[in-house]
C-alpha cells in the first residue's frame, strides 16, 4: 500500500474521533450551560487550521481526510455561532 494513502487514512480516523465525539460534546455541553466553553481566539485558530489543512489535502491530492476536516469546519462554525450567542459579544 502506499504510504501516503496509510496515513491519509490514520489522519482521517483520528479526526473523525474528534469531530464525531469530541467537538459534538462541547456543542452540547456549550447549549446545556448556555455559555460557550472556548475563548473566541481558540475557535478562530481551530477554524483557520481546518481550514488551511482543507487547502493542504487539495494542494497534495490527499482527499481522503479532507471528509472529517470539514465536518469539523462545521463544528467549529457552530461552536463560533454559540460563543456570539451566549456571550453576547462581550468578550471581544
Amino acid at each position: 500500500m502506499d504510504t501516503k494513502f496509510i496515513l491519509s487514512i490514520i489522519v482521517s480516523i483520528f479526526s473523525l474521533g474528534l469531530v464525531l465525539v469530541g467537538l459534538p460534546a462541547q456543542i452540547v455541553k456549550n447549549y446545556k450551560e448556555k455559555r460557550s466553553g472556548q475563548p473566541l481566539l481558540t475557535i478562530l485558530i481551530a477554524l483557520g487550521f481546518y481550514i488551511s489543512q482543507i487547502a493542504f489535502f487539495f494542494i497534495t491530492d490527499s482527499y481522503l481526510p479532507i471528509i472529517s476536516f470539514a465536518i469539523g469546519t462545521v463544528m467549529w462554525a457552530i461552536i463560533l455561532v454559540q460563543y456570539f450567542l451566549y456571550n453576547g459579544g462581550d468578550n471581544l
